[in-house]
């Protein structure tokens, strides 16, 4: 009778350890692929199934509280609301879109508002040249803008989302391939350009960004996207991505939020034309994770 008991509880038993040796992950499907590689590694070692989805930020948030997840990353663009009462919640990684002029460009920083009248249809301002933007002796010379980011980067998307207020992207502004608009706009100084990360060569230059209107009397102090500048909010034209599960799992997705801020993750969020976390942010997150 003993025995019989023994075989009748085993099942159960294998059922119970392969469930909680199973952690679901829903991942904005902006970066799911670039974190499924390390995610395994983990698991392999670990003996714990990982199970990731790549699914739109709306839909892994109600996934999560309906409990059909344990752990979602999601995308809030600038100035979203963070759910940080209902979940705990960590900073993830970043989108962002960068502008880059001519090294010999005299112009270093620019606000939203004049990319919007460079860029954009039906803005507050509009630019042909950049004499109009206020570069002396360059009343003649006309803007030559591009747009050279990557098919698989919402940078551009971005771009509009965060400069445009009414209109869209002017006819005018041409689409070229990330591999090209480098030259372009180093063998040509008039000219402006939209990318999907920092440079790498080329005579050229990234701007510096402010948020405030130019025709107030606000702070126009710009930024640059330095990994810190992006982290702070500091640099304008960003999205950001956040590690969100509920209380309770804190304990059993530790292990897994070490993994997503570690070296690896990091990297291959670079390698993809995102933003990681500043190294000194992720080892504090990873020394509070001990706590």
């Amino acid at each position: 009778m003993k025995f019989g008991r023994t075989i009748f509880l085993l099942p159960l038993i294998i059922a119970v350890t392969a469930q909680a040796n199973e952690i679901r992950i829903a991942a904005s499907d902006l970066l799911a692929e670039y974190i499924e590689e390390p995610l395994a590694a983990y698991g392999k070692e670990s003996e714990t199934t990982l199970k990731v989805e790549g699914v739109g930020s709306l839909p892994a948030l109600d996934r999560l509280r309906s409990d059909e997840i344990d752990l979602a990353i999601i995308a809030i663009p600038q100035g979203g609301e963070v759910p940080e009462g209902e979940f705990s919640i960590y900073p993830f990684a970043y989108d962002v879109a960068v502008l880059i002029v001519n090294v010999n460009n005299p112009i270093d920083e620019i606000s939203l508002d004049y990319l919007g009248g460079i860029f954009g249809t039906s803005e507050e301002f509009s630019f042909n040249t950049w004499g109009e933007i206020g570069l002396s002796g360059w009343q003649k010379r006309n803007i030559k803008a591009f747009s050279g980011t990557s098919e698989e980067s919402i940078a551009l998307e971005l771009f509009k989302h965060s400069v445009f207020k009414a209109g869209s992207m002017k006819a005018g502004v041409a689409r070229v391939k990330p591999n090209e608009v480098i030259g372009l706009v180093s063998d040509d100084v008039a000219s402006i350009a939209i990318l999907s990360q920092m440079p790498e060569g080329g005579k050229v230059k990234v701007l510096m960004v402010s948020s405030a209107d130019d025709s107030s009397d606000a702070d126009l102090t710009a930024f640059g996207p330095s990994d810190d500048n992006v982290h702070y909010g500091d640099y304008p034209i960003r999205l950001a991505f956040y590690m969100v599960y509920k209380k309770r799992d804190e304990a059993k997705l530790r292990e897994v939020v070490r993994v997503l801020l570690n070296d690896g993750v990091a990297q291959s969020l670079q390698e993809n034309h995102l933003v990681a976390l500043p190294d000194t942010i992720r080892r504090k997150l990873l020394s509070d994770l001990d706590l």
